[in-house]
């Protein structure tokens, strides 16, 4: 940002500088560097106004990119637990390997028991590591078989490494297709979903995990449960 001031200086004291044909290339360095220290608010407010400019267009930007999830109902794509057709809509980003996402399947769980015209969709967001990319597709792979939110709770209740013979008896004990499941985990259709899911992420700016989209709000990190219900509440009589 700072080069960008002085390329505005520059510009802005060079015709003076072009003027006197005497004025060598450090003349004009130290007629700029003069100008910036007897002028330092100058400075400063080029950079608030260019500050909030930037942040500005990027909201507009992002609530203009919240509206078309919206709109094109993007989220119909993603497995989700809750009244089909509900306009009251709460998406979570979610990485099996993130602490925070592991402490949100019970404020989760109790949403959905509580709030009965309520959609909660899920949108696997692996970030944190390899085995996190393999949860994902797992839990992708479960969703092709009907059994996805079964076994999205048991790897978030699940403490300790995630390995592929994790994963596995998870599907056995859901009594999953275990060669269909393979097969879907290591398919291309899975790993093109995972990579929508990260395109999608970074539309709506979001970087983390756990990350709520709910109305035009995006809420970052485990909302405590009395607190998203209220924040819902909310959003209902907006509706």
């Amino acid at each position: 940002m700072a080069k960008i001031i002085y390329k505005f200086l520059f510009f802005f004291l060079v015709t003076n500088c072009l003027s006197n044909d005497n004025n060598s290339s450090k003349d004009l360095e130290n007629i700029i560097k003069d100008y910036i220290l007897k002028n330092p608010t100058v400075i400063i407010e080029s950079l608030e106004n260019y500050r909030k400019k930037t942040e500005l267009e990027i909201q507009d930007r992002l609530e203009k990119n919240i509206k078309n999830f919206y709109l094109e109902k993007t989220y119909d794509a993603f497995p989700f637990i809750g009244k089909k057709d509900s306009k009251l809509i709460l998406t979570e980003f979610i990485d099996y390997n993130c602490g925070y996402c592991k402490k949100t399947i019970n404020t989760i769980n109790k949403l959905h028991k509580n709030i009965k015209d309520i959609k909660i969709v899920f949108i696997d967001f692996p970030i944190l590591s390899e085995s996190s990319e393999i949860a994902a597709k797992a839990s992708l792979a479960s969703y092709n078989q009907d059994a996805y939110f079964d076994f999205h709770s048991k790897l978030l209740e699940h403490r300790g490494e995630i390995d592929i013979s994790l994963l596995i008896q998870i599907a056995k004990g859901l009594d999953l297709d275990i060669k269909k499941f393979e097969k879907d985990m290591n398919s291309e259709e899975i790993s093109n979903r995972l990579q929508l899911n990260k395109k999608l992420a970074e539309t709506l700016n979001i970087r983390g995990t756990p990350t709520f989209l709910l109305g035009n709000n995006i809420l970052a990190g485990a909302y405590e449960y009395e607190k998203i219900e209220e924040m819902i509440f909310l959003e209902e009589k907006e509706l």
